[in-house]
């Protein structure tokens, strides 16, 4: 009769209980996303006694979010920024710390943590909202310029974003429009093409952003790099530009 070593016999259990422990957090999730709370919080807490599981951090995410209780909330949040920094939750999880400590009125806690934030994950893709919450933030500390400049930028390279919008019924309008020199590499009539420009500056470790002009009724995506107070800095950004193979013109932002 055949006999299974007793090492698969150990790993095929592990699986079985990974498969498990899958199956009950998707479970919890299907609970909370139709709006069944009380469930879903019950199998998420069971799921929580098991620390040792690779989806803990989903566990104390959802945990967080369903919790009543503000400090509760930052309990679990803090336990994946501290515990499993790697997470796809990690960045989320800042955010949420910073915005529990702006609606206690603990800007300056929360400016420590954004900037901490945007210091460890700099490819997070709510680099948006966290901008919007760094300048409200360094506003309310009584940094004011600092926090005016923050929005700014986050005007500029995110035009189209809903966190411009509430930038912009903050901060005076004259603010956006002060002048500078940038370099422009591309002008393009699809936005698709632009954004792959963009895309690729990036990768390069370059600032980059599209900025939509109208010109004889016809739409271009012009694609800016850099940021610049004075002439001889954005024609030093060409020479560097032109080492990678883009071509580049010195232009004035706005």
């Amino acid at each position: 009769m055949f006999k299974m070593p007793r090492n698969r016999i150990i790993l095929a259990s592990f699986i079985i209980f990974l498969n498990l422990f899958a199956e009950k957090i998707d479970e919890a999730i299907k609970y909370f996303e139709s709006f069944q709370f009380e469930k879903a919080r019950e199998i998420f807490n069971q799921l929580a006694k098991d620390e040792s599981n690779p989806r803990i951090a989903e566990v104390y995410y959802y945990l967080a979010r369903l919790s009543n209780n503000p400090d509760s909330s930052v309990f679990y949040f803090r336990k994946i920024i501290q515990k499993f920094p790697q997470s796809r939750y990690a960045d989320i999880a800042y955010l949420e710390i910073a915005k529990s400590s702006i609606a206690k009125g603990e800007y300056k806690n929360a400016t420590l943590t954004l900037t901490e934030l945007l210091k460890n994950y700099p490819e997070t893709e709510l680099k948006e909202e966290i901008q919007f919450w760094l300048g409200v933030s360094y506003i309310e500390s009584g940094s004011r310029e600092e926090g005016i400049k923050i929005l700014k930028e986050l005007i500029r390279s995110y035009p189209k974003s809903v966190w411009t919008n509430r930038a912009l019924s903050i901060i005076p309008d004259t603010v956006v429009h002060i002048e500078y020199y940038t370099v422009q590499v591309g002008s393009y009539r699809t936005l698709a093409n632009a954004t792959k420009c963009v895309e690729e500056l990036r990768k390069n470790g370059l600032k980059a952003r599209i900025v939509e002009t109208a010109v004889k009724n016809d739409t271009f995506y012009r694609v800016w790099v850099g940021e610049f107070d004075s002439i001889e800095e954005a024609k030093a950004l060409v020479a560097k530009l032109d080492s990678l193979g883009y071509k580049g013109n010195v232009v004035k932002g706005y």
